[in-house]
């Protein structure tokens, strides 16, 4: 993995155009002249990276050129954001539309202060889950291994160190050649899940006009649609009424209530849009510990409601409320015999939850043998089936049982105000899901919806 060396990349792929002559001999300069190739739609690169080093920075701003050359959208952050501006939220969206990621890593980047470049990681982690061809490409700056990046607790679960697009930083016109070179793999005209989820806002919008569409969310105090190339205008808004906080939203909503020809539409709208408030960071840990290797972790979350696990569950799986994945509540209380009793309720859940699907056979004694193969089934096809209960005393000996009985399910403990101590969540069983939630925030986020619901369905 020398530099510009890429493990895994290149056999199989179409080369790109042959830069110039001078871009050959290390000329980067005689590169970002060159004109665009093949890679003329327009696709979205986002560069995560941290400021205040100048290697770093020089690297950055030699992608973005390259990029840009090549087509492509880019987002840098000191390049896109302007003052004042929702920095937070326009980061979210980037990182939620784009079509490729560089993570530029320095061994600084490993360090306790650094908080942005572990966060937007963890979500571009959740992108490659949700869609396992979504290229990111770690480009490893001198004084930082593979090995580094696998002991450190952050960055460890994130799998970064196993990607095989992992690129070792040597000089400014290798690394952009091996960049360019996974990001050829691209498909013509992508589409990111959280683009997907915006066009199903944007589909219950379709019968109000785009000024009133913007008008709403002037008057719900949105800052404005990010400008973003290649979106169209009603889904760059619905992008920005993803963004707003429920409390915001709804202002917005009420708004779109009185010009929409069929009122239910906002409020399928609010359905979609309901799961915002949940840190897409705690969300991308439901996805890594849906997707890893089995055994599967089971998720724990500081909630109590199945509200907020719903909520959690389809943020995580960024779909609307139909086509999220199946969530399954067990109730009962733990006696003595916790493992025992906990498995035994679960099969019964399951074979309830499932009974009007399988269409019992009379001619079967009973209807396992169907059910686990059906469970199989969904885990295969990416849509596990979740099971949400409350987190026993037990919780690292009931998991072990768990995974060794329902090896296709996803595990989702609610641990009430406060998370477990790290200590009792030994790695492989129990995954904590942070940013843990503020205080409060559960309750908060319920009456938001409540109230939502109540002001915009007294016109359906």
């Amino acid at each position: 993995m020398g530099g510009g060396q890429v493990r895994g990349a290149g056999a199989g792929q179409d080369p790109l155009p042959s830069p110039p002559l001078g871009a050959r001999s290390g000329n980067l300069a005689a590169f970002r002249g060159a004109k665009p190739g093949p890679l003329s739609g327009m696709r979205r690169l986002f560069i995560s990276h941290r400021n205040g080093e100048d290697e770093n920075v020089a690297l950055v701003r030699a992608i973005n050129a390259h990029f840009s050359q090549l087509g492509f959208d880019v987002f840098v952050d000191f390049e896109r954001l302007q003052p004042g501006a929702t920095w937070r939220n326009e980061i979210y969206t980037w990182l939620g539309v784009c079509h490729a990621a560089v993570v530029v890593l320095s061994p600084a980047t490993l360090a306790e202060d650094s908080v942005w470049v572990p966060r937007e990681c963890s979500i571009l982690a959740w992108r490659k889950a949700l869609d396992p061809k979504f290229p990111v490409i770690p480009v490893l700056l001198p004084g930082l291994g593979a090995d580094e990046l696998r002991a450190d607790l952050r960055f460890r679960d994130l799998g970064f160190h196993e990607l095989q697009s992992v690129i070792i930083h040597e000089d400014e016109l290798s690394t952009c050649t091996a960049v360019a070179r996974i990001a050829q793999t691209l498909a013509r005209d992508p589409t990111s899940p959280f683009e997907e989820l915006a066009g199903q806002v944007a589909v219950q919008l379709e019968s109000i006009g785009l000024d009133s569409v913007q008008q709403a969310l002037l008057r719900a105090g949105a800052p404005g649609v990010a400008a973003i190339q290649g979106l169209e205008p009603r889904r760059s808004a619905a992008l920005a009424l993803l963004d707003l906080p429920l409390a915001r939203a709804q202002q917005a909503l009420e708004y779109l209530a009185s010009r929409a020809n069929d009122p239910a539409a906002i409020d399928r709208v609010l359905d979609i849009i309901a799961p915002s408030w949940v840190d897409p960071v705690a969300a991308a840990w439901i996805t890594h510990c849906a997707f890893s290797v089995r055994p599967r972790p089971a998720a724990v979350v500081n909630a109590a409601t199945r509200f907020a696990a719903e909520m959690y569950v389809r943020r995580a799986t960024c779909r609307p409320p139909k086509t999220m994945w199946r969530l399954v509540a067990v109730t009962a209380v733990l006696g003595e015999f916790a493992v025992e009793d906990a498995v035994r309720e679960i099969e019964r859940t399951l074979f309830e939850e499932f009974r009007s699907i399988l269409q019992p056979d009379p001619f079967e004694a009973n209807d396992e043998p169907r059910l686990v193969p059906l469970l199989d089934e969904l885990s295969a096809r990416g849509t596990p089936v979740v099971v949400v209960l409350r987190l026993p005393a037990v919780a690292a000996d009931l998991m072990a049982e768990l995974q060794a009985r329902f090896p296709a399910l996803l595990f989702l403990f609610l641990a009430g105000e406060a998370l477990p101590e790290e200590a009792a969540c030994p790695v492989g069983l129990l995954r904590r899901v942070e940013p843990a939630l503020a205080p409060g925030r559960e309750k908060s986020a319920r009456n938001e919806y409540d109230a939502a619901r109540a002001a915009l369905r007294l016109g359906v």
